[in-house]
């Protein structure tokens, strides 16, 4: 028995259309770009109890951000050139601009982990090439997606960008993202204590965590994230490798039950503490994206207890979570080890995924 359950409190949820409010002034921008169609559309989704990502002002009353995906099976000739295949859409995509926090990319990681599910060839979105999209055109590009044709819109011409479905390596992380392949790179098995776990990856539901806010900060919303570790095994880490993310007991019950691997990383980079030139370069190296308070990372870059700075992609979370014990079954794990950061084989590391309930979707092989 894995142990996953839902219920932490979070700032991005799931909802319908339904619930939302057209008249909220989010949509004003939208129906500017265009027109009529936008309300009837919109009619259309609530009518149908359409699911959509959103999350809402601290006060509850305002709308903050907003992600809509479908699947599409036909042809679409109102695109240049037509669009074919099975695909994934990304319908709606925006986060207010009073928002600071990197929720849109968050919102592209759900994305990108749908299209991956879905089996689809690729995912594509349309916007018009205006100031008020080049942030994310910018952060689209990052992560593999390219521009492929033209749309006619309300407004003027849209341009369409899509990312495919990968059938090898590559080279680049992000643009691998959210898929991974061992056929570049070394597994690894890396441990985070309780308190940072769910601080770094809201996207868990762990029953150990339940009644857990997931914060609305950079730390728990980018995909970027970053690991100070005390363990001799980080120094062999290196970019493209795999880090299988193992949360350590929280003391609550027995060991076996209470561990658990729970997600899958690329990492991106490595750097030694001493590597940074001060305290200030240090600190804004890390800063935002890792779960670390001020008081720890002074306390980090005094002591150097903890010397390797760990950048990885939080690639995806497993749909079940194998506990210690089913990894000691299964033998993956030596129960004479203690785990800090530990190579593993592919096999090993091909075999866990399949545990949680997600190869298929995610590793390329």
């Amino acid at each position: 028995m894995s142990a996953m359950q839902d219920g932490n409190p979070d700032a991005l949820r799931r909802a319908s259309f339904a619930e939302l409010d057209l008249a909220d002034s989010f949509f004003d921008s939208l129906r500017r770009d265009y027109g009529p169609a936008f309300d009837e559309w919109f009619r259309r989704k609530a009518a149908a109890d359409e699911p959509v990502w959103v999350m809402f002002s601290e006060n509850g009353l305002s709308l903050e951000a907003m992600l809509y995906l479908k699947r599409e099976d036909d042809d679409d000739a109102g695109v240049r050139p037509r669009l074919t295949k099975p695909r994934m859409k990304i319908g709606t995509f925006k986060v207010t601009s009073t928002h600071h926090t990197s929720i849109g990319k968050r919102m592209l990681a759900l994305a990108l982990r749908e299209f991956a599910r879905s089996g689809t060839a690729y995912i594509y979105v349309t916007m018009y090439d205006r100031g008020n999209t080049e942030t994310l055109r910018r952060l689209l590009s990052q992560y593999g997606f390219r521009r492929i044709g033209d749309k006619k819109g309300y407004s003027g011409i849209e341009s369409v960008w899509a990312k495919l479905r990968p059938t090898g390596p590559i080279d680049d992380p992000h643009a691998m993202f959210p898929f991974v392949t061992t056929a570049k790179g070394n597994s690894h098995i890396l441990a985070i204590w309780p308190k940072y776990h769910t601080r770094l990856f809201g996207d868990v539901k762990l029953q150990s965590e339940r009644g857990v806010p997931v914060i609305d900060e950079v730390c728990a919303n980018t995909i970027e994230k970053i690991y100070l570790s005390g363990a001799p095994g980080a120094a062999d880490l290196n970019p493209g490798d795999h880090v299988v993310i193992y949360r350590t007991s929280d003391k609550l019950g027995p060991a076996q039950y209470r561990s658990t691997v729970t997600s899958v990383c690329t990492v991106t980079g490595v750097r030694n503490i001493s590597d940074f030139a001060d305290k200030q370069d240090f600190m804004a190296f890390i800063k935002g994206r890792s779960v670390f308070t001020d008081a720890e990372l002074d306390e980090f870059w005094d002591k150097k207890r903890y010397p390797w700075v760990v950048s990885m992609l939080f690639n995806f979370p497993l749909d079940t979570y194998p506990t210690r014990k089913m990894l000691l079954d299964q033998g993956l794990l030596d129960p004479n080890e203690r785990i800090s950061c530990l190579p593993i084989t592919q096999e090993a590391f091909k075999r866990i995924v399949r545990l949680g309930g997600t190869y298929e979707s995610y590793v390329v092989d």
